[in-house]
This record gives structure tokens, C-alpha cells and sequence, in this order.
């Protein structure tokens, strides 16, 4: 019996430090009801949209997972701004192709978004210089 209240013990000890290591619980996409795609036709042709390679597109998922990673929230002593850079829907994002190899790629918040006043955070944006492959080189 005394097996039992040490493996739970154990268990109830060391399962919760996952949570130390960045495990988070995956969260899927929201999906639109059914009669919704109805309403919508694909285009023809993507000629006119933007197009970004395989490098591109990872430097971007880089920069985008070290700026604000998934189940991560803001913190601060203003509660409304911190909600709202909280949210991907706040920033525009730049992206500039040096090389190949080299990517540089800007979050710029727009809190006028979320109704707050944009001079709350004077040159609030962050820039990263990503690798081709997907490496963070700095952050400015």
C-alpha cells in the first residue's frame, strides 16, 4: 500500500514540471460552420498574392514563435495594453530578403486596434534577423 501513495506521490511531484520545459497544449484552427464555404469561391489563379518561399515562410514561423509564443499572454502594470499585444491581430509584420540566407523581420503594433492611443508605447516594435535556416542571428 505504501508502494501505491509513493508512485502518486511521484507522479503529482514531477508530471506538473512539464510545464517548465514549454509544454503547452496545441491548439487547432477554428473552423467556420459548414454553410460558410457556400458564400466563398477560390481564386483562379495566385498571381497577384504574395508568395513566399519555404525559407521565408520558416523564418517567419521563427520569429513569430520566440516574439509571442503560443499560450503565452503579455504582462504589465497597464492591463489593456498587455491584452492587447497579446494578440497577433494587433501587429503588422514586415519581412525584408537580404540573402537566401538572411531575413529580417519586423512586429510593429498598431494599438489603435484593440481603441487604445498609439503613443502609449513610443517605438514599440521588434525587429529579428533570421537565418535561411531558421536560426535567430539578433533582436533588436
Amino acid at each position: 500500500m505504501k508502494r501505491h501513495y509513493l508512485l502518486l506521490f511521484f507522479c503529482s511531484a514531477v508530471l506538473p514540471g512539464c510545464s517548465y520545459f514549454g509544454y503547452y497544449k496545441y491548439e487547432k484552427a477554428l473552423r467556420a460552420p459548414a454553410g460558410a464555404s457556400e458564400k466563398i469561391q477560390f481564386p483562379h489563379s495566385y498571381e497577384d498574392g504574395i508568395h513566399t518561399d519555404g525559407r521565408m515562410s520558416r523564418a517567419l514561423a521563427v520569429a513569430m514563435s520566440d516574439f509571442l509564443p503560443p499560450g503565452t499572454t503579455r504582462s504589465g502594470d497597464n492591463q489593456r495594453v498587455a491584452w492587447c499585444l497579446s494578440r497577433w491581430d494587433t501587429y503588422d509584420i514586415f519581412m525584408q530578403r537580404v540573402s537566401d540566407d538572411l531575413f529580417f523581420i519586423n512586429f510593429s503594433p498598431i494599438l489603435s486596434r484593440c481603441g487604445l492611443d498609439d503613443s502609449l508605447i513610443p517605438d514599440a516594435g521588434t525587429e529579428y534577423a533570421v537565418d535561411g535556416q531558421g536560426r535567430i542571428i539578433d533582436v533588436h
